[in-house]
């Protein structure tokens, strides 16, 4: 149950981060230096929320869980 607990948090997070791209594209149309600002704070968010989800993932695999996520099995984990 933690692995999926893990995977949720992963993808919640990157979720927020794509909110978090399109209140860039609003905000830049205000104020450039607000809109790169946020579009840095949102592929920061991205990033660590993509990492997460490769941490949990090798957290499973070396557990020895099997594996009933379809991602993993494209992107190789």
């Amino acid at each position: 149950m933690e692995f999926e607990l893990g995977y949720m948090t992963a993808l919640v997070i990157i979720g927020i981060s794509f909110l978090g791209f399109f209140l860039t594209m609003m905000i830049s149309e205000i104020s450039r230096k607000k809109g790169v600002i946020f579009f840095i704070m949102s592929l920061i968010l991205f990033g660590l929320g993509v990492y997460s989800y490769y941490v949990v993932g090798q957290w499973q695999k070396a557990e020895g869980g099997p594996s009933y996520n379809k991602l993993n099995e494209f992107i190789g984990l």
